[in-house]
C-alpha cells in the first residue's frame, strides 16, 4: 500500500486565494489581523460641527455643508448665477474661497435649482434603483461566481438609501459615488461607452472621481483597446478644460480678504480611512466603530479574492481611495467616504471563503491513502 498526495478539490474559479501559497496566505492573514487590531486600538476620528459657532451655516433644518449647499440652490432659484451665489454663501458662513478647489463644481447645484429639491431626490432615488438593478444583473450573469454572490447587492442597497434624503442629495460625493457604483456594474471592455458617459457625469459633479477615469483608461491600455483609451483620454482633456474654466470663474468672485482652506496632506492614516467609512455608511446608525474596524479589512479581503476584471477593478478602486484618505484627507473631509461606501461592503459576501482558503493554505497538505490499482 502506497501513500501519495492527492490534489485538493478543484479550486473555485472565482476565488484567487484558493491557490495561494502558504507564505502568501500567512502574510495576508497577518495583514488582516494587524489592520483589525490597528483599527480597534486606534479609535474613531471625527470632527463634529460647533453648533454654538456664530457663523455656522443653518437652513431648513440643516447645518454645516448641507445648509451651505441648500442656501446656494435657493439663491440660484431666484436667478442668481452659481458663482455669485456660491461666493456670497461661502463668505457669509465662513467658508474659504481659496484655492479654487474649495468651491464645488456648479453641475449639481445647477440641476437642483432647475428641477427643484423634491425632483432631485426622486431622480437620485431612481438612479440608486438603477444601480441596484445593474449590480444584480452583473452578479447573477457571471457564471464563475458562487450562487451566494448575488447577495452582495443587499450590502450595496443598505448604503444607497441615503440618496433618498433631502440633505444627502445635496452632497456632491453622494451622487458621484452612486454614479461610480453604476459605472462599475455596467462596464464591459467591449462596450465601455455607457460607463464612460456615467463617469464623465460623475466627474462633472466632483473632480475627485478623476482616479476612476484614469483606472478605466489604464485597463483599456492594458487591453490594447485603443478606441476606449482614446475615449478616456478625451474625457480627461475635457475635464481639465472644464476645471480651468471653473478656476477662472472662482477667481473672478474671490477677494483678497477671503479666507483660504487648509491643506490636504494630513497623513491621517488607517483610522482616518475607517472613520470616513463609519461616518458615511449605514454602520454609523447600527453599529459601534470597532465593528467597522473589523468589517472593512474583511471587505477588502473579499475584493482581493474576487478573481476577474470587476473584482480586480473594485480592489484597486477601494485600495486607491483608502490610500488617498489615509494620506491626503483631513479629519473633517469625512464626507469623502461617500465615494466608496456604496460598493465597499459588497466584498463581505466573498470574505468568508477568502478566509477559509487562506486558513487551509496554512495547513500541511493532506495525505490520503489510496491503494494502487
Amino acid at each position: 500500500m502506497a501513500q501519495i498526495d492527492l490534489p485538493l478539490a478543484p479550486a473555485k474559479q472565482w476565488n484567487r486565494l484558493s491557490t495561494a501559497p502558504r507564505p502568501v496566505a500567512a502574510l495576508l492573514l497577518a495583514i488582516l489581523a494587524a489592520l483589525m487590531l490597528l483599527g480597534v486600538a486606534g479609535g474613531h476620528k471625527t470632527v463634529n460641527p460647533n453648533l454654538d459657532a456664530p457663523r455656522i451655516a443653518r437652513a431648513e433644518g440643516m447645518i454645516g455643508d448641507h445648509a451651505l449647499y441648500v442656501k446656494i440652490v435657493r439663491r440660484m432659484e431666484t436667478g442668481t448665477p452659481y458663482y455669485e451665489a456660491a461666493a456670497a454663501e461661502h463668505r457669509a458662513n465662513g467658508y474659504p474661497l481659496r484655492p479654487f478647489a474649495v468651491m464645488r463644481l456648479p453641475t449639481l447645484a445647477t440641476i437642483l435649482a432647475a428641477i427643484g429639491l423634491p425632483a432631485g431626490i426622486a431622480l437620485a432615488s431612481l438612479l440608486a434603483l438603477a444601480t441596484l438593478w445593474a449590480w444584480r444583473r452583473r452578479l447573477t450573469s457571471d457564471p464563475a461566481l458562487p450562487p451566494y454572490g448575488r447577495f452582495a447587492v443587499l450590502l450595496i442597497a443598505v448604503n444607497l438609501g441615503q440618496v433618498m434624503s433631502g440633505q444627502w442629495v445635496l452632497m456632491h460625493e453622494v451622487i458621484a459615488g452612486v454614479l461610480v457604483a453604476l459605472a462599475l456594474a455596467i462596464h464591459r471592455p467591449e462596450r465601455p461607452w455607457g460607463a464612460m458617459a456615467i463617469v464623465a457625469a460623475a466627474l462633472a459633479i466632483r473632480e475627485t472621481i478623476l482616479p476612476v477615469a484614469a483606472l478605466f483608461g489604464l485597463f483599456a491600455l492594458i487591453d490594447r483597446n485603443w478606441r476606449a483609451a482614446l475615449g478616456w483620454s478625451a474625457i480627461g482633456v475635457a475635464f481639465f478644460a472644464g476645471l480651468a474654466l471653473h478656476a477662472s470663474a472662482v477667481a473672478e468672485v474671490a477677494r483678497a480678504s477671503d479666507c483660504a482652506g487648509g491643506g490636504w496632506l494630513a497623513l491621517g492614516g488607517w483610522n482616518n480611512y475607517l472613520s470616513f467609512v463609519h461616518k458615511t455608511s449605514i454602520l454609523r446608525f447600527i453599529a459601534p466603530y470597532w465593528l467597522t474596524a473589523l468589517l472593512v479589512p474583511l471587505a477588502l479581503l473579499g475584493w482581493l479574492a474576487w478573481r476577474g476584471r470587476l473584482g480586480t477593478f473594485g480592489l484597486l478602486f477601494h485600495l486607491g481611495y483608502a490610500t488617498a484618505f489615509m494620506v491626503f484627507a483631513r479629519v473633517d473631509n469625512d464626507y469623502w467616504g461617500m465615494l466608496v461606501v456604496p460598493t465597499l461592503f459588497a466584498g463581505l459576501v466573498f470574505a468568508p471563503a477568502a478566509v477559509v482558503a487562506l486558513w487551509r493554505a496554512l495547513a500541511p497538505p493532506r495525505l490520503v491513502a489510496r491503494t494502487a490499482a
